[in-house]
């Protein structure tokens, strides 16, 4: 796998346009993968590392570095005060996204989110130009095949959320992004329409459903896709696209997994404590801090394994995200929300939370939980307006979260779905809330949108003026709703791929 593995990682560049000189590869790696072992050898390399240890620098359990979760929505807040004592504490790229900026993104280096899922494309491109010429038996063949169609289909999916406008009647015609169907780099890079975009996510998520040969989610391989796994994917989908009624179908299909299980919060123990001096402070932490990915990419609550990845570890929970909990009572703050956090930073005043699930705060989930699948129902019952299932839905996820077991009451349809919504807030802070924020400014619902504001610094070009404070605001529709692309990519493109309009 060495050989092929050095391959891939030269052919999964950072730009797809300008690699011209490496047209002739792709014959190399086909002449490389003789059996279907080495196709599922190369799937399930989740964490970018083969079975030698080699770094593939293709991680397909991660996205890249993603700036824009971690610091661009109301669950972050870096209090000026906190980077006039602490300035080392950021990176001027991480102030960047939480000032909603645009040019300076653009003249970044590069883009790790964006390049990374574009190589998980390619790579699933790899395994499907190469699933039908392989030995090996067919059952397994289908398997590697299903399992390409979803990478595929769910890296769409992350960029879509982020490059591209959200999803509406009147934003369809609007950019979407370079469909990559091969592994040709001849293949054109021009943008496709926000519709085409989510019909080939649609799509290759029929392909998978079609080859798909796991009836429920394999519990030592979580980031294998099986059919609960589509299903909780497709109880997202619809959810985004506003139709509730499938919504809830796949939702419930999703949670007759006999695998998939909500873990009971009550149940996790203590972990590593952390232990400071000059001041004193003793940090506590809860087991899953301490998890390492052997053990969290098969975390039981997950029908598949994607993670955001912050690896600047440093998730700053806002004023407003902390106020939403029952900070007595909701274990996701008692063990998530460590209280003077900033001491892991050597941030000792203002006192500051940071949030951590696993890794010491660097993985996030993302991937399809059987926490969100009920998230997801409820929220779409809530829609339809049928309120006391959404409520009941809802509440089975408290019942494993909560010290003491509060459920989730509502006096009107408006007001159950605002407490299934905090919930989700609660549920899911900054990996999920960039592409929630998004989709509830055009959906049927004005009561649910979300003006985020920023109150920091004046930036300049690699430069922050602690003279100056100033507002930063992403109003509801905003068209920095979609991320800008990085310039290296733009250039690269040599005129194919277009710039977002702002």
């Amino acid at each position: 796998m060495k050989k092929l593995n050095i391959l891939l990682l030269v052919l999964g560049l950072t730009c797809l346009a300008s690699c011209k000189k490496y047209l002739d590869e792709p014959n190399k790696i086909q002449a490389d993968i003789k059996t279907v072992e080495q196709l599922q050898a190369l799937l399930d390399n989740v964490t970018g590392t083969d079975p030698d240890g080699y770094d593939s620098g293709v991680p397909f359990g991660y996205e890249g570095t993603n700036g824009t979760a971690i610091y661009s929505t109301d669950d972050t807040e870096i209090k000026p005060e906190l980077y006039k004592n602490y300035p080392n504490a950021f990176s001027l790229t991480s102030l960047y996204y939480y000032t909603l900026d645009i040019d300076n993104i653009i003249g970044e280096a590069s883009d790790p989110l964006w390049n990374n899922e574009f190589r998980k494309i390619f790579n699933a491109n790899v395994v499907l130009a190469n699933a039908d010429n392989v030995s090996g038996d067919v059952a397994m063949i289908n398997r590697v095949k299903a399992d390409a169609y979803f990478v595929r289909a769910y890296s769409y999916w992350t960029l879509v959320n982020y490059y591209c406008l959200p999803y509406s009647q009147a934003n369809l015609n609007e950019k979407g992004l370079p469909i990559k169907r091969t592994t040709d780099y001849a293949e054109s890079l021009k943008r496709a329409s926000l519709k085409e975009t989510y019909d080939f996510i649609l799509s290759d998520v029929a392909q998978a459903q079609s080859l798909v040969n796991y009836n429920d989610v394999q519990a030592a391989m979580r980031w294998r896709v099986s059919k609960p796994a589509l299903d909780a994917f497709l109880s997202r989908y619809y959810l985004f696209t506003g139709d509730y009624d499938k919504s809830v179908q796949h939702a419930n299909s999703a949670l007759l997994s006999q695998t998939a299980k909500l873990v009971d919060f009550k149940t996790i123990p203590a972990g590593n404590p952390a232990t400071y001096s000059n001041p004193a402070a003793t940090l506590t932490y809860s087991a899953l801090n301490d998890y390492s990915p052997t053990r969290f990419f098969k975390w039981d609550e997950f029908y598949y394994t994607r993670f955001t990845w912050s690896t600047t570890q440093w998730n700053i929970p806002s004023t407003n995200l902390l106020s939403v909990y029952d900070q007595t009572n909701d274990l996701r703050f008692l063990l998530l929300m460590i209280p003077d956090g900033g001491r892991r930073f050597n941030v000792i005043t203002p006192t500051t939370y940071r949030y951590t699930y696993f890794n010491d705060g660097g993985f996030l989930p993302s991937g399809p939980t059987i926490a969100e699948v009920l998230l997801n129902k409820a929220e779409a019952l809530a829609r339809k307006g049928e309120i006391t299932t959404a409520l009941e839905t809802a509440n089975t996820l408290r019942t494993k979260r909560m010290k003491t077991y509060v459920a989730l009451t509502a006096n009107s349809p408006a007001d159950a779905l605002i407490q299934i919504l905090q919930e989700r807030r609660r549920e899911l802070p900054f990996s999920f809330r960039w592409a929630d924020i998004r989709r509830f400014s055009v959906n049927e619902t004005p009561g649910d949108d979300v003006t985020v504001t920023h109150t920091f610094y004046k930036m300049g070009i690699g430069s922050v003026d602690l003279n100056t404070i100033q507002t930063y605001t992403l109003p509801v529709k905003s068209l920095r709703y979609a991320v800008p692309i990085n310039g290296v990519e733009i250039t690269a493109g040599q005129g194919q791929i277009e710039q977002n309009n702002y």
